[in-house]
């Protein structure tokens, strides 16, 4: 049985509900169209970032160069396979140790490029990052990793203008990779050329 007092709760609500209900249908249906957007919005950001991994293919990869003003920024990007042979996380010491070498060799910017023309440039950057990805999903056996290496330099240099162009060495230190997409902003200019190991060098005096 219920109580005059419940009998009174719930004619209330009833009352309110009855009153504003078209403001109540109102702020229930904004609220479902800002999740909407939202779960809409975080699901582009997911498949952005799978892109990143999804679009590697094994024996490329990629090197942006800016040389603006004084300064030259290069950024490259291979997939892990090419440079160690695998791209999952390391399993043991060995994989591991194979890892810090090529860090160490990616990051040695003398081994990697040769600057052709007297710019008397000096180093205030250098890294070189494993970066991995694991996507897992219901069944276990279709669950995959990526992993690649992103290297960044940036020098300072006293007379860009003297550089002539770039020996790109990277196909020598690493054979498995077998061609650079490589892109250069240079002052006005704009070069889109493709690295292989015939053709390493960047002519930027033309």
């Amino acid at each position: 049985m219920t109580s005059l007092s419940g009998q009174s709760i719930w004619h209330k609500l009833l009352l309110y509900y009855n009153i504003h209900k078209e403001i109540i249908m109102k702020s229930i249906k904004l609220l479902t169209i800002l999740l909407v957007g939202l779960l809409t919005t975080l699901s582009s950001f997911q498949s952005l970032a799978s892109k990143t991994f999804d679009s590697h293919e094994h024996g490329n990869a990629n090197l942006e160069i800016t040389i603006d003003s004084n300064i030259i920024a290069i950024r490259f990007e291979s997939p892990a396979v090419n440079i160690v042979g695998f791209e999952y996380q390391p399993n043991n010491e060995e994989q591991r140790s194979l890892i810090t070498e090529a860090k160490n060799k990616l990051s040695n910017f003398d081994a990697s490029f040769k600057l052709q023309g007297e710019s008397n440039c000096l180093m205030v950057l250098s890294s070189a990052n494993w970066v991995s990805e694991h996507k897992k999903t219901k069944n276990k056996a279709l669950e995959t990793e990526h992993a690649e290496f992103i290297v960044k330099f940036e020098l300072q240099c006293e007379q860009v203008n003297n550089l002539t162009a770039i020996d790109v060495s990277l196909l020598e230190l690493f054979p498995a990779i077998h061609k650079i997409d490589t892109q250069v902003i240079y002052l006005d200019n704009q070069i889109k050329q493709k690295l292989t190991p015939s053709n390493t060098i960047i002519n930027l005096s033309n």
